[in-house]
């Protein structure tokens, strides 16, 4: 029996996010998803409900949440607006607290500095580019995983590598040090999340993953 019957998506127009309510549908989870271009979500299924709105916007995420049994979160961050993800992660503690909901996980890149990292040479150098390019929105992510932190969520922040947009799967390597490849099908991504609906390993840990 699954533990999450009902799931609520962010970010579910992105490339990650359309794999990922590929997955809950084909896993026959029902999805509430927030779209703030509800025409860009193309799956055709009665266990999709899309709610138009912005993640930055609170009454958008709690009319979201209501009903549902958990979160996932595959919102990408914005040049424009870079502050939107740690703005969309403060909404969901509060909407979370207000329908006592739990579990939350969301999907990040290999930026996020914790202390159980040991970042290798590879890492490193990719994230010394993105702070040298996109500090704004690096620091945007950190201050999310702050938030979380500081929360009493039962959080899971999954740090990926390069995104293939592929329906193959492979055997997931994982790991809290350091990310353990380069690459992640889509496919294993969104299926990687979604387990962990029931899984209690990484439950308030950043495990990088890799495929």
């Amino acid at each position: 029996m699954k533990s999450s019957k009902k799931i609520a998506v962010i970010g579910g127009t992105g490339k990650a996010g359309k794999y990922l309510i590929d997955q809950l549908i084909r896993q026959d989870y029902s999805v509430k998803a927030l779209a703030r271009h509800p025409e860009k979500l193309k799956q055709a299924s009665p266990l999709l409900e899309i709610i138009p709105g912005d993640a930055r916007n609170y009454d958008a995420i709690h009319t979201l949440l209501q009903g549902c049994d958990a979160v996932i979160s595959t919102l990408g961050p914005s040049r424009d607006e870079p502050d939107t993800c740690s703005l969309a992660t403060g909404h969901v503690i509060h909407a979370m607290k207000s329908f006592n909901m739990k579990r939350y996980i969301e999907l990040a890149g290999l930026a996020i500095d914790t202390p159980d990292d040991n970042k290798g040479f590879f890492t490193r150098m990719l994230v010394g580019l993105m702070k040298l390019f996109v500090p704004a929105i690096l620091a945007d992510r950190q201050k999310g995983y702050r938030l979380l932190s500081e929360s009493d969520l039962d959080w899971t922040i999954v740090r990926s590598s390069m995104i293939e947009l592929t329906d193959a799967t492979r055997m997931i390597k994982i790991s809290l040090h350091d990310s353990p490849g380069r690459k992640v099908s889509a496919t294993d991504l969104a299926n990687f999340m979604i387990n962990q609906l029931s899984d209690i390993r990484f439950i308030r840990k950043c495990p990088f993953i890799a495929s």
